[in-house]
This record gives C-alpha cells, sequence and structure tokens, in this order.
C-alpha cells in the first residue's frame, strides 16, 4: 500500500481516565508501518482532521479523540465513529512568538527545559501563546510559562 493511501475504519470510542480514544486495528497500524507516534490528517464521521496516531504496544496504535474533533462531529464515548487517516508529512511545530524566544533565550535554564520537551509539550504552551490578543496578555502569559518551565525536570 502506498504511504499516502488512505486507512479506513470504524471503532467505538471508549476513554483511557478522561481521555477519549478509539483503537486502531491492527491492519492499520501495520499499514502505516510506523512503530512510534504516526501524524496523520484525515476525516472523522466526514469531518477534516489532523492528529497522531499513539503507540501503544507491539506495533499497535491509539488515536485520542480530542474535545474540538468531539465538538465538531458531535460525537461522544460510546458512539461507533468512521475514521479515513493517512499519513501526514507536513511540519507539525507552531510558530514561536518573537518575545518567547527572547525569553527562552533570556533564561537559558528555561529555554533548556524547553527545547527537550516532546513536540506536543512545545505545542500545547504554543498554541495558547499564539491564540493571545494583545502584546500584554502575551508578557504575562510569557512570565507563566518560564515559571512553569523552570519547576520541570529537565529531560535528557
Amino acid at each position: 500500500m502506498s504511504p499516502a493511501a488512505v486507512r479506513s475504519f470504524r471503532a467505538k470510542i471508549g476513554i483511557a481516565g478522561i481521555n477519549p480514544y478509539v483503537d486502531v486495528p491492527a491492519r492499520v497500524s501495520r499499514a502505516f508501518a510506523r512503530r512510534g507516534p504516526v501524524p496523520v490528517k484525515g476525516a472523522l464521521n466526514g469531518h477534516p482532521i489532523q492528529a497522531t496516531l499513539v503507540p501503544t504496544g507491539g506495533g499497535r496504535h491509539r488515536l485520542y479523540i480530542n474535545i474540538y474533533m468531539r465538538k465538531a462531529t458531535g460525537v461522544k464515548v460510546g458512539d461507533e465513529i468512521r475514521l479515513e487517516l493517512e499519513y501526514d508529512d507536513r511540519p507539525r511545530e507552531l510558530p514561536v512568538p518573537k518575545t518567547l524566544k527572547e525569553a527562552l533565550e533570556r533564561n537559558r535554564k528555561a529555554g533548556e527545559v524547553f527545547a527537550r520537551l516532546p513536540p506536543s509539550h512545545r505545542n500545547e504552551y504554543l498554541a495558547y501563546l499564539n491564540s493571545l490578543k494583545t502584546p500584554e496578555a502575551l508578557a504575562r502569559n510569557i512570565e507563566k510559562v518560564i515559571a512553569s518551565l523552570l519547576k520541570q525536570k529537565p529531560r535528557r
């Protein structure tokens, strides 16, 4: 199967802790031929999505159904959904606000922690900061991000 081929399946939404998910069928995990996280794009009940398949062991994956996906499609835990997925090779990095970049350069320890965060964690910070409307709100929240980073144990 070509790397760009669409893989379709139906699955029932389960929940792990507070996180709704579907287990990806083994045939779909095998078709992607990747053991780690797999960036994908496609459709959930016909609605466009972008997500990452998370490895669960043994070459299998899970897809978390986030709140944006659930709101856009009206699905909930226990519902059966239709997914169409294909490998997504587009870059996933969000832009780093100039003021955050400058703050991370001034505070080297926070910069090192930020650089070692998994991409998904970095993107959580960046998505939030990029959504702020005023320079004042951005400045206030960058201070909070720096403080949060300084509390974290550095990843190796």
